[in-house]
């Protein structure tokens, strides 16, 4: 296309000089009149071809794009990466038709560079148009992995290098001198780039460390006393970290200030879906005693304390042994508040569906182990394999399937190829074959490996980028739903006496994880703690109005 307007406009030239000269113009006039001509057409041609390729090549591409199946694509259209195309095309039919208007060499030249220059300019806009494309698509799957990762400064660091490879660039075709000649010479300016990209450099090497070492991803709610900052991650750059706290406003600090100072990251308990409370209540010891046989029977009315102090009557009714045993000592009213609260909470407990280790019993009445039995399964046997032979029983680690019906309808059909019958109990042949194969409808537990909780997947739609995005999350299966979870810790226990009273630390974990929700729950359950404590004979202790004010 270009020889032919090429040829086209050496022709012309020739042709316009030929007829002024004709006319009685000088040669000067002639090929002054000649260039004002040709500037004319060139002009027309780089608007036309700007028009073609704007409003009818680049829309013909869009449209395209936004018929295909594929997603993605549609993010070329979204950030406009094609559009820079249609300043390409003028600038380039200026370079080569420029010379048939300009008869100037070096003006020539200049305006050649102009165009190269403005070229590479374009390109380097397609390039940071493309690079934020390719941010979003990677945002997208791992959001759909259910991944945090940020990398948003990785973006930013391969603008950079576009940026600069670009401006190097630029700078060599408008001076006119070899690009590697002046990567050259930046060695000999180091140390000044060194000392301007200083921030950039840190940050940026902050950022990975955040990112490999998984410190800090979006949306994480993170808290800095030292800063005064406390609510979530709503951006990470290459340089700062903006965080908007939970009255609304937004605060930005440096990337590699988080690795220099202290900070908590409480997003591990937002996708543990686990919240502790440990918190203590302050018990006068004057009010603990033995407890009345009044006492007794009133804890004997509360269902989820009946069986224990059943228990602990039996223990304690021999008044010769109690003194001697340790266990069977009197009951004593704080005893019974304490085993109250963890009572309370285990019968609160939120329990999910899972597969665990179990241990069964298995008697081998003096016969070698069978093949198919428990040499063949993938479990923790106790030496079974040479045991079995010489041994009347041996214990063997199973994971046993409480419904097998149940299991089916969770897994689908042609899962009841991966659970057997073994000595009455149905178990899973092969664990880990198990595991690999539905790997997608089952999760592992973060603190024991070997329990397993199957799952629901659910769409959830999440904010990238300011546009609102599905994603698909798992969910463990519920059985009994309650506020406290099984998978903590829990602990009633009596701390050091002081002379503020004798402290009763509870130390459990909630499910409600959100700020707002979890300060309810906790003080609506120390509420109700402090509400029942009297029912025990005890009081909680609190300095009276003398000792307050001589405590002032």
């Amino acid at each position: 296309m270009t020889e032919f307007l090429i040829e086209i406009f050496s022709d012309l030239s020739s042709y316009l000089v030929t007829t002024f000269k004709d006319w009685g113009l000088s040669s000067e006039s002639a090929k002054l009149l000649k260039n004002i001509i040709n500037f004319i057409f060139i002009g027309c041609i780089s608007a036309l071809s700007w028009v073609i390729a704007k409003y009818i090549i680049i829309r013909i591409v869009h449209e395209i794009v936004t018929r295909t199946v594929n997603k993605y694509d549609d993010l070329l259209v979204t950030h406009k990466v094609v559009e820079p195309l249609s300043q390409i095309f003028p600038a380039a039919y200026i370079y080569y038709l420029i010379q048939f208007a300009v008869d100037d060499k070096d003006w020539v030249e200049h305006i050649r560079s102009l165009c190269f220059s403005w070229n590479v300019f374009s390109l380097i806009i397609i390039l940071f148009r493309a690079i934020d494309a390719v941010h979003d698509i990677l945002a997208d799957i791992l959001v759909q992995k259910g991944r945090k990762t940020n990398i948003r400064g990785y973006i930013q660091v391969a603008k950079i290098i576009v940026g600069l490879f670009g401006g190097f660039g630029i700078l060599s075709i408008l001076i006119g001198e070899n690009p590697l000649s002046l990567f050259g010479g930046l060695a000999g300016i180091s140390a000044m780039l060194m000392f301007v990209f200083k921030d950039s450099l840190s940050g940026f090497i902050a950022s990975i460390q955040l990112t490999s070492l998984d410190m800090v991803k979006m949306n994480d709610w993170i808290t800095m006393s030292g800063r005064n900052i406390e609510g979530n991650v709503v951006e990470i750059t290459l340089n700062t970290i903006k965080v908007r706290n939970f009255d609304n406003s937004v605060v930005t600090v440096p990337t590699a200030n988080l690795m220099m100072e202290s900070f908590i990251n409480w997003s591990n308990m937002q996708e543990m879906e686990a919240r502790r409370i440990k918190r203590t209540i302050m018990i006068d010891a004057d009010s603990v005693c033995v407890a009345t046989p009044e006492l007794m029977q009133r804890a004997k009315q509360i269902p989820i304390m009946k069986e224990y102090v059943e228990q602990r009557e039996q223990e304690s009714a021999d008044h010769n042994d109690n003194l001697q045993v340790f266990g069977r000592q009197a009951v004593t009213n704080l005893e019974l508040f304490r085993k109250y609260i963890e009572f309370y909470i285990r019968a609160n407990y939120q329990i999910f569906k899972k597969f665990k280790p179990t241990t069964i019993n298995i008697t081998n009445e003096g016969k070698p182990a069978q093949e198919g039995g428990p040499t063949g399964l993938v479990a923790s046997v106790a030496s079974a394999n040479k045991l079995a032979t010489i041994s009347k029983s041996y214990t063997l680690e199973v994971y046993e399937v409480p419904d097998k019906d149940d299991f089916v309808k969770m897994f689908g059909e042609g899962s009841e190829e991966y659970i057997k019958e073994f000595k009455g109990h149905t178990i899973i042949k092969d664990v880990d074959k198990f595991t690999k194969d539905f790997k997608d409808d089952l999760v592992v537990d973060k603190k024991d490996k070997k329990v397993f909780y199957p799952v629901t997947r659910s769409k959830e739609i999440t904010y990238i980028n300011n546009k609102l995005k599905p994603s698909e999350v798992k969910r463990r299966i519920i059985i009994k739903d309650g506020t406290f979870v099984e998978n903590g810790h829990l602990m009633v226990r009596q701390m050091q006496q002081t002379s503020t009273g004798i402290p009763l630390e509870v130390y459990c974990f909630t499910k409600i994880t959100e700020w707002a929700a979890f300060e309810k729950i906790q003080s609506a359950f120390f509420e109700h703690l402090f509400a029942v404590i009297k029912e025990f004979g005890l009081r909680t202790y609190q300095l009276s109005r003398d000792e307050a004010r001589a405590g002032q």
